[in-house]
């Protein structure tokens, strides 16, 4: 438990991930790793001067869904701090995951606007970071598919990016927290269903440090063009 809150604490305060006296919205969809997010940064705010406000977003593509939302507005007026249920539109077909992801982010920025927070905090793992860049290295196959996701970009924000999903799941065991099984985690309709349950424990069964070495090897690309932005890293 004091893993994660501990690492939430120092990407915020030794790497600017989230500055003092932010205001942030809190992006939770009742899973693990959000609710793991919500909690430690309700936390660690007073000393820090941040303003917390917490958003769901259902997205209408699962029969009970906005019942979801209810469960996080619990979990923000447990903490005293203020709820927005969003509702976005998404039509069934192809890339569905990606259009939902685009949907999702243009309402938290718009509740974000509303709410005055400069910063939208997600909350992505290291899982999330290694599946990512599996999935960008086999569909992309050129260098610039590995740079990792960045733990702050503009205003998004991702404390979690040196967590791993076992630790937010013990987290939330260890405090009675119930989070979320969201059933579209396990759809093989979805690419990143197939990667998570399929292809990543293949490939762990011969490379046992292979979602380590993922994450490795997407942070040190990402280092390589932060310090060399022109750098010639495309494909020959």
């Amino acid at each position: 438990m004091a893993r994660v809150r501990r690492a939430v604490a120092t990407a915020a305060d030794r790497r600017g991930v989230l500055r003092p006296g932010e205001s942030i919205l809190v992006a939770c969809s009742g899973g693990p790793d959000s609710t793991a997010l919500l909690d430690s940064l309700a936390r660690l705010a007073r000393p820090r001067g941040w303003t917390l406000t917490v958003a769901h977003v259902d997205h209408g593509l699962r029969p009970g869904s906005a019942a979801e939302a209810d469960h996080v507005a619990a979990l923000a007026d447990s903490h005293e701090l203020p709820f927005h249920a969003l509702s976005v539109r998404v039509e069934p077909g192809p890339s569905l995951q990606d259009r939902a992801r685009v949907a999702r982010h243009a309402a938290l920025r718009q509740a974000a606007r509303r709410a005055g927070a400069v910063t939208i905090a997600l909350g992505h793992t290291a899982d999330d970071q290694a599946e990512t860049v599996l999935m960008r290295a086999l569909s992309a196959g050129s260098p610039r598919s590995l740079v990792a996701m960045a733990e702050r970009s503009e205003r998004l924000a991702r404390p979690l990016l040196r967590v791993w999903r076992e630790e937010t799941i013990a987290y939330c065991a260890a405090l009675g927290l119930q989070p979320l099984d969201d059933p579209s985690n396990a759809d093989m309709r979805f690419l990143r269903s197939r990667v998570r349950h399929d292809l990543l424990p293949a490939l762990e069964r011969v490379f046992p440090q292979v979602r380590r070495r993922l994450v490795v090897l997407a942070e040190r690309q990402r280092r390589l063009l932060d310090v060399h932005p022109d750098a010639d890293v495309t494909e020959p």
